[in-house]
């Protein structure tokens, strides 16, 4: 479910640098689920002995992101960024490249980077035409805004749109998916949340479209590490709080829609505040985290040939040790209980089975590793182990639940299966659930629905998933 915003926002960069010269701009690929995607360091130097850098993902238009800690020792320099753990780990390998590898938790990469001019710089920072992309003159009002939370902790920035002509409108909040997003959703030149916004605003609901902790105007706050879906709902909490005091804003008809994780934020959010008047869930989960990472997992695995026999073994497994740090305190308790389960699952599996998840070659302290690197992160941990349901059975505005019939981050039958199911025992009396057939994660139609086409298509985000949403929307705020 994980969203392609570079995965990795912390670095560490370790070379041979002696006498090069290291500051300037260093590029580098490096592919995520069949996407290739740039990463750019930028270093400069501040004093004879001190540098400072920031980290730039062009292809998502993230950029300057200020980095932590950065200092050469000896022949290596190092590069801290606060928003993620991860690393890079590399060699000088010519006068203008270094090669080395990216990771992030347990997952690693390879990445070589070559030195770049300015202008190579500019040229990775064009816009992708993307037809959708809304252009002035927009006809409706556009506003930037700023505000703060409750105890001015927090800053966000945000754009405000809603119809030309004065009044009080219904409006929405669009919620992000997970990874750290500008307002508009940018990624891979694609800008969905944007789209979405400039279709339901020239239908006649007012749209806020908010900066993510830590990009664009958004205030990164502290600890971002361990903070959790619960904390960016009350993100929302203080969008809600500052749409209220507009003037143009019809307070009897506040929405939110919630993609991905935003969809699993959403009902968070409705269950606390009856100033929600409706939810739309898009994309978003039903189940927990483990269910939905495991499937991604053996989608992975199907998708490099392996066969279903073995997924179902690995899908058995990895579901087992995931469902552990629901009870696991600490990772010590983690580290207790992952032995006895994994013995006992080895135990049922053919050599063959064995031999295809390189299992032989695995010790218990790889498999620990892996599973470590995950518990580490607060948000990936909280993420695993919610069960949406929690929030979601308290929900009582209306709900519109729907999902891409090709997506394959959050399969369309078992989430949207168990939405239905807790909201009709929670006895909910007006939502929807609904498959858009043909479309992937994004709303975008697809052949697919991996996450490798994203890129390749054209569209940003199919007109008949506007439509239902849009429909959707205009009959609950009558």
């Amino acid at each position: 479910m994980k969203k392609l915003l570079i995965a990795a926002l912390a670095v560490c960069l370790i070379g041979q640098l002696k006498a090069q010269d290291i500051t300037g701009s260093w590029v580098g690929l490096i592919t995520v689920g069949g996407v290739k995607l740039h990463v750019v360091f930028n270093i400069k130097k501040t004093s004879d002995t001190s540098y400072s850098s920031t980290f730039d993902s062009p292809d998502q238009k993230a950029f300057g992101i200020t980095c932590s800690s950065t200092y050469v020792k000896k022949d290596s320099l190092f590069i801290g960024i606060a928003i993620i753990k991860g690393g890079y780990k590399g060699v000088l390998a010519g006068r203008d490249s270094i090669s080395g590898v990216l990771s992030q938790g347990p997952g690693k990469l390879p990445l070589s980077l070559k030195k770049i001019s300015d202008a190579e710089k500019v040229s990775l920072s064009a816009d992708k035409i993307r037809p959708q992309t809304p252009k002035q003159p927009y006809g409706y009002h556009s506003e930037e805004v700023e505000y703060d939370n409750a105890d001015k902790s927090l800053h966000y920035g945000a754009t405000f749109t809603r119809p030309a002509d004065d009044g009080r409108y219904p409006a929405v909040i669009i919620i992000s998916g997970s990874g750290t997003q500008d307002r508009n959703g940018t990624m891979m030149g694609h800008q969905p949340y944007w789209v979405l916004a400039d279709y339901l605003t020239k239908n006649g609901i007012a749209v806020l479209r908010v900066d993510d902790r830590g990009a664009g105007k958004s205030s990164l706050g502290t600890d971002i590490n361990q903070k959790t879906s619960v904390d960016f709902s009350y993100d929302v909490e203080a969008s809600l709080n500052y749409l209220e005091t507009r003037l143009d804003v019809d307070k009897k008809h506040l929405g939110l829609i919630g993609h991905s994780e935003g969809g699993m934020i959403a009902p968070m959010v409705a269950s606390r505040r009856k100033d929600v008047a409706f939810i739309v869930l898009w994309g978003g989960p039903g189940v927990n985290g483990a269910q939905i990472l495991t499937e991604q997992s053996a989608l992975g695995l199907k998708e490099k040939g392996m066969d279903s026999v073995s997924v179902a073994a690995y899908k058995k497994l990895h579901f087992s040790i995931l469902s552990l740090f629901a009870t696991s305190a600490t990772q010590a308790d983690l580290d207790q209980q992952i032995p006895p389960v994994f013995e006992a699952w080895k135990k049922d599996q053919t050599q063959k089975i064995l031999n295809d998840l390189n299992v032989p070659n695995a010790t218990m302290g790889d498999i620990e590793k892996v599973y470590n690197g995950m518990y580490s992160s607060g948000w990936l941990r909280f993420f695993i182990s919610y069960d949406p349901a929690t929030a979601l059975s308290k929900v009582k505005c209306p709900v519109l639940a729907v999902t891409g019939g090709k997506d394959t981050q959050v399969d369309a039958t078992e989430n949207l299966g168990r939405i239905k199911e807790v909201l009709t025992k929670s006895g909910n009396r007006d939502f929807e659930v609904k498959t858009i057939p043909g479309v992937n994660h994004l709303f975008q139609t697809a052949n697919t629905g991996d996450i490798s086409e994203y890129e390749q298509i054209t569209e940003t985000m199919s007109p008949v998933a506007m439509n239902i949403i849009c429909s959707w929307i205009k009959l609950h705020v009558k």
